[in-house]
């Protein structure tokens, strides 16, 4: 919709009454508009190409005649650092759930060891003692997860999708910008 009406984030944010920031989490897929904004954007939205049934299609940006212009460069250097940065976002971000779902493993095998080791095998065995049911009370109140619930097997494959995209993304635009260097 930005593209569309050529706003800025800061723009957009402005129509809708919330922040810059908030637009960029929305395009990002990391949070969703209010229902304000939501009802503030409809009017936009019903603009878009192929909303309304008798649209007349939007001119040409530049006539078929006309030659192209060299890329700017400084614009896909621009796309090329968000490129990376958000490929390093996404490695990271799998890289920690590994490292959450590791924890989340040995916290699983550690309750389970400490139950084995401090609770008697049998009631039957021995006589439940004070510590014996204090010990069991407070295992029963340890929570088995204490970590935020793990990334779903489909979102991991996004992410993993996205990721490579972004990758060869960055690759097209660093043969894009090498190759602009050698005309140079």
């Amino acid at each position: 919709m930005r593209a569309h009406f050529g706003l800025t984030q800061a723009e957009l944010g402005q129509y809708l009454g919330v922040a810059r920031e908030q637009v960029a989490f929305v395009e990002a897929g990391q949070r969703p508009f209010s229902l304000a904004a939501e009802r503030r954007l409809r009017p936009l939205s019903l603009l878009l190409p192929g909303v309304l049934l008798a649209e007349v299609p939007a001119p040409p940006l530049a006539a078929p005649d006309e030659p192209a212009e060299a890329p700017d460069t400084a614009a896909l250097r621009k796309r090329l650092r968000r490129c990376r940065h958000e490929a390093a976002r996404l490695r990271y971000e799998q890289e920690n759930h590994a490292t959450r779902a590791l924890a989340q493993a040995q916290r699983q095998r550690g309750l389970a060891q400490l139950r084995a080791a401090l609770l008697p095998a049998s009631a039957a065995a021995t006589a439940a003692t004070a510590e014996t049911e204090r010990l069991r009370r407070w295992l029963d109140a340890l929570p088995p997860e204490v970590l935020p619930v793990p990334m779903s097997a489909t979102a991991r494959a996004l992410g993993a999708a996205r990721l490579r995209g972004l990758i060869a993304e960055a690759e097209a635009l660093e043969q894009q910008l090498a190759a602009g260097e050698g005309h140079s």
